[in-house]
């Protein structure tokens, strides 16, 4: 009897919660059901995915940072578009108060790396990091959420002390290219030398790539022996 009581109150508790937290995709804000998170398999199936871990040529991404700066590997899991579904999963992993979203698409990333040698030698996975008053607005680091997400799947280590943000500089989102160059000097520090061959900086969207850029160009004056790779959830379009 007591059982059945307390299953019946499991149920209407779950049942309430979904009323007052309902359980909605992120793109479209219908209800998810079959134990989905975060995306129904309509929006999902519908998403703008890159496929860069299918090839074996240059990528658009790697033909972005040439004449720029050396990359071991680059990976973009999805194409993003101002006013296509991607937007609000973007603006949900950065605005939301939920890691969690981070997490599940770093998974989606590190599944899709399971099956390529690309990134096999990576020693460690550095997010670019937020400055700790936006980080402390937000909540959480978006681009350390999705690390956290690959190292999953990749069981690689997540190292969020190597790179440090040491001012809080402007959105980068109204910037044209000179000035998304401009507003990222500066700004970032290295902590001690870890003994690391290969990383992977960890971002969540490539636009024009100056801020990894400027990191890149960080990383190789001092430590020039470290090979870098780069693995971002999105590229825009």
């Amino acid at each position: 009897m007591l059982k059945n009581i307390l299953k019946y109150t499991n149920k209407w508790m779950i049942d309430l919660s979904h009323i007052v937290f309902p359980n909605i995709c992120l793109i479209c804000e219908k209800e998810l059901i079959n134990n989905r998170k975060f995306i129904c398999s309509f929006c999902e199936n519908e998403l703008n995915y890159t496929f860069f871990e299918k090839y074996s040529e240059p990528t658009v991404l790697d033909e972005l940072f040439w004449g720029r700066v050396k990359l071991e590997e680059t990976y973009s899991y999805l194409y993003f578009q101002k006013g296509k579904k991607e937007q609000n999963l973007i603006h949900a992993l950065k605005y939301s108060d939920k890691k969690e979203i981070g997490l599940f698409f770093g998974n989606k990333i590190g599944a899709s790396l399971l099956n390529t040698d690309k990134f096999k030698d990576v020693d460690a996975l550095i997010p670019v990091p937020l400055h700790y008053k936006k980080q402390f607005k937000r909540g959480y680091n978006q681009s350390k959420a999705l690390a956290d997400g690959v190292s999953d799947f990749l069981n690689i280590i997540v190292d969020d002390s190597f790179l440090k943000r040491s001012k809080n500089s402007s959105t980068q989102t109204k910037n044209n290219k000179a000035s998304r160059w401009d507003n990222v000097q500066n700004v970032f520090d290295l902590n001690q030398f870890k003994k690391y061959k290969h990383i992977a900086i960890i971002d969540d969207v490539i636009t024009t790539g100056s801020t990894l850029e400027v990191i890149i160009s960080m990383i190789n004056k001092k430590y020039p022996e470290i090979r870098i790779s780069i693995i971002s959830l999105a590229l825009t379009k």
